[in-house]
């Protein structure tokens, strides 16, 4: 059962990891698998849990986990590869024909990537004739990009890193560029400046993930280890702002079901566009400033649980069949918190590199897609719920068959 936290009885002394402020934490999921790391057979009696608690910084108003997992631990080996998604390849390439435009990027320009996973988004920049270069943690990962002919260093990004780059390329970037990067950097102010470091003077750091509001609609499922942080953006105004750095501009987009994506740049670069200051009075009115907003977050997650349990349980009980599609982080958070393994008959996912694998914490053998024609479940649960839409266009023909769907975030609904 989730943990809502009385700060009258919690003995607490955690440190805000940007500001180092005391914090104040709100909800607690428990202990969790590590949801990215998915286990052969003999591995599954020694698999660890970690707890995940959530807390609120009163005077930054960062969001964070209290506790974390050593990075080098959840992104050395990585089984997320970009490239599976077509959606995702799409954004990508609108990104790329978006950011060229906005920011007036030519052929000469110098486009660095943090977090550049297999290259889906450089190899679009690539096309369009710039230079560009990945850095990613994920050896594997990397190996793979260089493979495609995507130059990738496999590091984490840091100041450190970004002063090597800086004496090695012998220039700065016109675009620095990361997608659902900046949450898995714990030591987020190091990070900032080494973006300022390797920041051309009239250059711009384009950074998208997902939105802090989204925990406020039930998207509880991107809380999990890897994102450290949950950001809204007077947070990242008061991160960006300790380093020198100002954010100029930002967009909203519907990736991973609501993202945004902030536009930095060195102060008087750029003139500062109205809708920083509109999002940040909209903030303001959600009062995503104050720790009374966040204590509310478990009530509604506790209520999706019941809803989506309760929907399953009804199925089972008329003898319905119901298998998950895709076990993506969010999908094992869900998963495991919800307790719902049990009423799965399989699990499939599109990823070569998981079928034949067990999911975290559950232990369901992931089979690939051919298993939903082979065995025609009555119901698919759809785990990548911010991706529906291409997922039921994608299994249309099993649709067409009698086949429904259940989306169980942000509100239960079954098509």
């Amino acid at each position: 059962m989730i943990l809502l936290i009385n700060r009258l009885t919690l003995s607490f002394n955690m440190k805000c990891r940007a500001c180092t402020n005391s914090l104040s934490p709100f909800l607690s999921l428990g202990k969790m698998p590590l949801v990215n790391h998915f286990l052969k057979k003999g591995e599954l009696s020694k698999e660890k849990r970690f707890d995940l608690t959530v807390a609120f910084c009163p005077h930054c108003y960062l969001v964070q986990l209290t506790k974390i997992v050593p990075p080098k631990q959840l992104f050395s080996n990585y089984l997320y590869f970009s490239s599976t998604s077509s959606s995702f390849l799409e954004h990508c390439a609108d990104n790329t024909d978006h950011l060229t435009h906005k920011l007036k990027l030519n052929k000469g320009s110098l486009v660095v990537e943090i977090a550049s996973n297999d290259g889906a988004q450089l190899q679009y920049f690539k096309k369009a004739g710039m230079q560009i270069l990945g850095i990613d943690p994920a050896k594997n990962i990397a190996k793979l990009a260089n493979k495609k002919g995507i130059p990738t260093i496999a590091d984490f990004f840091s100041h450190s890193l970004a002063k090597k780059l800086q004496q090695q390329l012998k220039r700065e970037a016109d675009l620095i560029y990361g997608a659902n990067v900046l949450a898995h950097v714990p030591k987020i102010i190091d990070f900032a400046r080494g973006v300022k470091n390797i920041l051309a003077t009239k250059g711009t750091a384009v950074f998208e993930f997902p939105y802090l509001a989204g925990l406020l609609e039930g998207k509880f499922d991107t809380i999990y280890h890897e994102h450290v942080f949950y950001y809204s953006l007077i947070a990242l105004k008061n991160i960006f702002a300790r380093v020198g750095l100002v954010i100029y501009d930002v967009e909203h987009t519907a990736v991973q079901g609501g993202s945004l994506m902030i536009f930095i740049s060195h102060p008087g670069a750029f003139k500062i566009n109205r809708r920083v200051a509109q999002l940040i009075r909209k903030e303001k009115q959600l009062r995503l400033d104050k720790i009374t907003t966040y204590y509310k977050i478990g009530n509604t997650v506790q209520q999706l649980k019941e809803q989506v349990t309760n929907a399953l349980d009804k199925l089972r009980q008329a003898g319905k069949t119901i298998a998950a599609y895709s076990a993506p982080a969010k999908g094992n958070i869900l998963l495991n918190y919800f307790g719902i393994s049990g009423h799965l008959n399989f699990i499939v996912d599109k990823a070569k590199s998981k079928q034949g694998l067990y999911t975290p914490g559950t232990h369901l053998l992931v089979h690939s897609l051919d298993k939903i024609y082979q065995a025609r479940p009555d119901y698919m649960l759809i785990l990548c719920w911010n991706i529906a839409g291409e997922v039921i266009q994608q299994l249309k023909d099993y649709q067409d068959t009698g086949g429904k769907f259940i989306i169980p975030i942000p509100k239960l609904k079954i098509v």
